[in-house]
């Protein structure tokens, strides 16, 4: 799967955002596997006291469904 094919700019720059870089390319089941780890650890790094994982599940669950339907 392209990730550039498959994600709108927004989610291109979220994936940015947390350091993951989005090339033109045909990712292995492995890289999807990686990405989709590396967004669930950035989601779960931050505090549920304030809201931050419900905020950040929300912002990147469109990605992970891509990514997940994917694999």
């Amino acid at each position: 799967m392209n990730l550039l094919d498959r994600c709108t700019t927004k989610e291109i720059e979220l994936l940015n955002d947390i350091g993951l870089k989005v090339e033109n390319k045909e990712y292995t089941k492995e890289e999807l596997r990686m990405y989709e780890s590396e967004i669930e650890d950035f989601i779960m790094s931050h505090s549920t006291k304030n809201g931050d994982i419900s905020r950040f599940v929300n912002r990147y669950n469109s990605i992970l469904n891509t990514i997940i339907n994917e694999k």
